[in-house]
């Protein structure tokens, strides 16, 4: 990785970061009400794989909408998040929860958990970033545990990545195709002092890898499928560490 790509990284994760915490405050009236129906049918088939009393990462759990889930589901929880205002909101709503500062990156758990779940969230990783991630999921997780998680994919986009990729290295950004990162929408947004969804949406990075390439790194990183499907807006996998 050239030094010019990994300085704009480590910019695009502060944008991240700040970005979160700019809009923490309004999380629970303007986002996370609903749980989107595919969410909650492979969230019980990583019910049905991980016994209630069991012990479950919410990794990148925002304010965590799927904590309340979990807890229903009769497991002990750990949040961990790396932005300090999102962590904020999730304390408030679920003050018996464990809530820890970290980012997906920083992880450094050993056969801690029986259960992960990443939710809504690796659609934010750089694709440097992604094969390790997983790892350290399935580096957390205790023999046979299970992970959830749900990717974004280049084969169902949000957004037109042709015409982010052509106008980002136009710009002179160092990117790959499948990113996209707008950071004009990000400055924008840093000034409102409220966002829809769709507004706060544009404003993050994300990437979109091929499904194949997200299988691979999956088998890469030491685990098998067990549950996989597409819906609303997200390819869902349920995982079984090897």
């Amino acid at each position: 990785m050239s030094m010019e790509r990994a300085q704009w990284l480590k910019k695009i994760r502060e944008n991240a970061e700040a970005l979160y915490d700019h809009i923490s405050p309004q999380y629970w009236v303007t986002f996370g009400l609903d749980v989107e129906e595919t969410h909650r049918v492979y969230f019980q088939k990583f019910v049905e794989r991980v016994p209630s009393g069991g012990k479950v990462l919410s990794a990148a759990c925002g304010a965590g909408r799927f904590d309340g889930m979990l807890l229903e589901a009769g497991y002990g929880v750990v949040g961990i998040d790396q932005s300090a205002g999102m962590l904020a909101r999730a304390k408030e709503r679920f003050p018996k929860v464990e809530y820890v500062k970290m980012s997906l990156h920083d992880m450094h758990f050993r056969e801690t958990f029986d259960g992960v779940i990443c939710m809504d969230a690796m659609e934010h990783i750089f694709p440097e970033d992604y094969p390790g991630i997983l790892r350290g999921f399935q580096e957390a997780l205790k023999a046979g545990g299970v992970l959830y998680f749900t990717a974004d994919r280049e084969e169902e986009a949000d957004f037109d990545l042709h015409a982010h990729y052509e106008r980002a290295k136009a710009l002179g950004l160092p990117v790959v195709f499948g990113e996209v990162a707008d950071e004009a929408a990000y400055e924008w947004a840093m000034q409102q002092p409220e966002l829809s969804g769709e507004a706060s949406d544009i404003a993050v990075y994300h990437y979109y890898p091929p499904l194949a390439k997200v299988r691979a790194w999956i088998e890469q990183a030491g685990f098998v499928v067990e549950a996989e499907g597409a819906g609303s807006g997200f390819h869902h996998f349920v995982l079984r560490k090897r």
